[in-house]
């Protein structure tokens, strides 16, 4: 599992690269394919942000769980133009672009996200990349309560009120795959990826849309898709959004981490199904995933856990495990994932 990864999207001249290995691997080869890259993201540093370079690198501080640090390296065959404005980084190749926004939250979350959000969308607009087909969020503290609420339920708030404030009401037709997990410290990190064309996203007809979540889950509901369909410039790959044991609205298996990996698998079945449609491939399924990332809110569930799932996955297939607090208190992991 701690194998590179080499996997193409899109077309000849326009195309990605993903790459995952063990950070020390990789990261010591940056600077050979400068020029080319559009974001990397390392897991498992002591602290989380943006690193000094000339395209998006960011730390996420969670914890890997078997293994040394991680990092994902998107890269392009293209030129790329990277910029930073504080701690707001992005590069983009005139077909796509990736960026990152970390944000110390030092006093109320909703506000701290509203302008976290507000920036993303604006540069989006103003680059020229106005589809977003991928946002990945690291929350500090998610299930923590701030003012009598959740601090993720604040989090859906200013989200919710970033993209009403651009959009008005066409904000539904904007979102995309996404994920909201827990970390340590005190930066909210997003990290994005969008295109000048639209993708087509993918629901779950066993699960309420979660832009149609009931009031009991927050201020407003949050803000995303079950899955993206990437553009044919980005040769249909497919973005899964965070996934977890929740049928309908409600999460099921309480208490019980396997029986929450396969309601899981089964959602994430359903998702491949939907997004096979969509890309004309034939069936998509889990073990041919590019690249899977298990968030798991315990370490003493971990190794159960790693294990129940390997008898779904092809040896090959990269994992990534990472500890983390899932946007609901009982759930006990989610599962994201990239196929290209």
């Amino acid at each position: 599992m701690a194998r590179p990864v080499e996997a193409s999207i899109g077309t000849r001249g326009t195309g990605v690269t993903l790459r995952v290995a063990p950070a020390e691997r990789r990261e010591a080869g940056l600077d050979e394919r400068r020029g080319r890259v559009l974001m990397a993201v390392r897991y498992g540093g002591p602290d989380g942000g943006i690193r000094d370079a000339d395209h998006p690198f960011v730390e996420v501080p969670n914890p890997v769980l078997c293994g040394a640090p991680r990092i994902e390296i998107w890269e392009t065959q293209e030129r790329v133009a990277g910029c930073r404005r504080g701690d707001l980084a992005w590069a983009e190749d005139g077909h796509k672009l990736f960026g990152c926004r970390c944000r110390h939250l030092i006093g109320d979350i909703e506000e701290g996200t509203l302008e976290t959000y507000r920036e993303m969308l604006a540069l989006l607009d103003e680059r020229g990349y106005p589809c977003l087909q991928r946002v990945w969020n690291y929350l500090p503290r998610i299930n923590e309560d701030q003012r009598g609420f959740e601090r993720y339920k604040l989090f859906n708030a200013g989200r919710a009120r970033a993209f009403e404030e651009r959009f008005g009401v066409a904000a539904e037709r904007h979102f995309s795959a996404s994920s909201a997990v827990g970390t340590v410290g005190d930066e909210l990190i997003v990290c994005f990826a969008a295109g000048r064309e639209p993708g087509t996203h993918v629901e779950n007809p066993r699960q309420v849309s979660a832009y149609r979540y009931p009031p009991e889950y927050g201020l407003k509901p949050p803000c995303f898709v079950r899955g993206t369909v990437a553009p044919a410039g980005w040769g249909g790959a497919f973005f899964l959004s965070g996934t977890a044991s929740v049928v309908g609205h409600e999460t099921t298996h309480l208490r019980d981490p396997l029986g929450q990996l396969e309601e899981t698998l089964t959602n994430i079945a359903v998702l491949l199904d939907g997004a096979a449609a969509h890309t004309g491939r034939r069936r998509l399924d889990v073990p041919r995933f590019d690249l899977i990332k298990v968030y798991v809110r315990s370490r003493e569930h971990f190794h159960s856990i790693r294990g129940a799932l390997a008898r779904h996955l092809d040896p090959s297939t990269p994992a990534i495990y990472l500890l983390a607090d899932i946007c609901r208190a009982d759930l006990q992991l989610e599962i994201e994932g990239v196929w290209l």
